[in-house]
């Protein structure tokens, strides 16, 4: 494939992709996992079509594909219509990480209510090395009511309200076994 002309060398500009080169856009692989829980948990709202028609991400790029890293809600609301442009930089492994999980924390930290659900998906899959980094130790529930500007209490009253039964999704296996004894 082609090396897109129109990119400029990594700097601040942003520069148009063609439709053609959308299809070589794919998330990067230090940032799946922070991606991942962020489709799976947050809420749609975050994701809803908005009326600006242009996105701007930041990406990686290999001579071959745009690997984005962080804005997800960007990537997730691109349509035929959207209008992408894109900002080439080259981040190390450990940087792409980094931003990756501090955009699903800002995220997390904008919502209103708090959601709890995400809060101990964001603990349990945020690896710890990236927890120190961006809290100084391992995050805590203080550490998430501190940055939100809430106390403690109302914590403990959101997680109160927002108990619900664990959902647990079954496995390929579980699906097909299904199908199979409802027959």
């Amino acid at each position: 494939m082609k090396k897109s002309k129109n990119l400029p060398k990594p700097s601040t500009q942003y520069a148009r992709l063609s439709p053609k080169d959308f299809l070589n856009l794919y998330i990067h692989p230090e940032a799946k996992t922070a991606y991942k829980l962020y489709v799976e948990y947050f809420p749609l709202a975050r994701i809803a079509n908005s009326d600006d028609q242009t996105v701007n991400l930041d990406v990686w790029y290999d001579g071959i594909g745009f690997y984005f890293y962080k804005n997800f809600s960007a990537q997730l609301r691109m349509t035929n219509n959207t209008a992408l442009y894109v900002r080439k930089l080259q981040p190390t492994i450990s940087s792409i990480n980094l931003e990756s999980w501090r955009y699903v924390l800002e995220e997390f930290l904008d919502l209103n209510p708090l959601d709890v659900n995400i809060y101990n998906q964001l603990k349990a899959q945020m690896p710890k090395d990236i927890q120190r980094k961006l809290f100084g130790k391992l995050m805590t529930i203080e550490d998430v009511c501190r940055r939100k500007g809430i106390y403690r209490h109302h914590f403990d009253y959101q997680h109160a309200k927002q108990k619900s039964p664990i959902f647990r999704m079954p496995s390929f296996q579980e699906l097909i076994q299904r199908n199979v004894n409802e027959d």
